[in-house]
């Protein structure tokens, strides 16, 4: 069947051969001032059909070229992966970049192993099988500057003399992030008052009477003075005293926070002072300590009932005292660098 474009050219050209016929059998008879009127538009046709004749077979030409091209790129694909005949761009089948055009290139999809093997989490042919999550969260953690059961010992002069082992199940944890989010909000939750209150409608005192009469005042209709759409009327859906604590299971709650502190102590951030006995509350001397130890703030000072310390460390707007028994997993999470006394270790070691 023909196509309709090559159909209307079919009809074009008859119908400009009838009109070249018509013409010339009507020549002789015909003035000039017709013969002039004629030519012209027989010309204009005439280019009109060329012009769709030029573009048919330019078109018919990108069509073979394209096909071509992409029978080459498929066939040194295809020679490349069973690794038969010879090597592309070597005298075989021309390469990607030989064989297309540079601003369209065909793009071949990469399988699994290829994609596994691109993003590193295997190695080619493999496979699509990834390492799990707690192995590349484990493999970070092992990638910190600190030492892994130890801790770093100074002096009163924040001197480093020694280094002290940590429980591993404490201060060598792998963390979680959840388990971390569901500690801190618990903790932020708690420590909420839940006071919040508002009076609604039937709570504010006043009279319950209709403030005028419905019709006849021309003003919008008002039916009591307490209403939330006036001025010193009730709160609509306002706060009322309520509790937020969050319910968070012991093991859960001190497996956070072993995570924070395997964070720090991984990180090469947990420091126990040695020798640190002030006789009474000094904040120049615990600040001239800390300076000494040249470590990132803000900074945790924890202790175990030991009163002269933590009143020398309340007064630096850098640091934050807590006690090793009521310690929290925001509080640790929040300093870049720990301190504690020795009492404080033996305290956290023990739990």
């Amino acid at each position: 069947m023909t196509p309709p474009a090559k159909r209307s050219r079919t009809r074009r050209a008859a119908a400009l051969a009838a009109d070249e016929s018509a013409a010339s059998a009507a020549a002789p008879t015909a003035s000039a001032a017709d013969t002039g009127a004629a030519k012209p538009r027989r010309a204009r046709a005439k280019a009109e059909l060329q012009r769709e004749e030029a573009g048919e077979a330019e078109a018919v030409a990108a069509t073979a070229e394209t096909e071509a091209v992409a029978a080459a790129v498929e066939e040194g694909v295809s020679a490349q992966e069973t690794g038969e005949g010879a090597p592309a761009g070597a005298g075989g089948a021309p390469t990607m970049a030989e064989a297309a055009p540079a601003a369209d290139k065909p793009r071949r999809r990469r399988t699994r192993a290829e994609a596994a093997a691109r993003a590193g989490d295997a190695s080619p042919g493999a496979g699509s099988a990834k390492q799990p999550r707690v192995a590349k969260v484990r493999a970070a953690h092992d990638t910190r500057h600190g030492e892994a059961g130890k801790a770093t010992v100074v002096d009163a002069q924040g001197k480093v003399i020694d280094a002290v082992a940590l429980n591993a199940g404490r201060f060598n944890v792998v963390p979680k992030v959840d388990v971390l989010h569901l500690a801190v909000r618990a903790e932020q939750a708690a420590r909420r008052r839940g006071t919040a209150s508002s009076k609604t409608r039937g709570e504010v005192s006043g009279s319950t009477a209709k403030l005028y009469r419905q019709k006849g005042t021309g003003r919008a209709r008002a039916g009591s003075v307490k209403s939330p759409t006036r001025s010193g009327g009730g709160i609509a859906f306002g706060p009322h005293p309520r509790d937020y604590e969050m319910k968070v299971n012991k093991k859960v709650a001190r497996q956070a926070l072993a995570m924070a502190l395997s964070d720090r102590a991984l990180g090469g951030d947990i420091y126990v002072a040695r020798g640190l006995d002030l006789d009474r509350p000094s904040t120049a001397r615990l600040n001239e300590f800390l300076v000494n130890l040249d470590i990132a703030v803000p900074v945790l000072v924890i202790t175990d009932d030991e009163e002269v310390v933590a009143k020398s460390a309340r007064n630096l707007r850098y640091a934050e005292c807590a006690e090793a028994r009521t310690l929290s997993t925001e509080q640790v999470l929040r300093a870049r660098s720990v301190v504690m006394t020795e009492k404080a270790l033996a305290v956290l070691n023990e739990a």
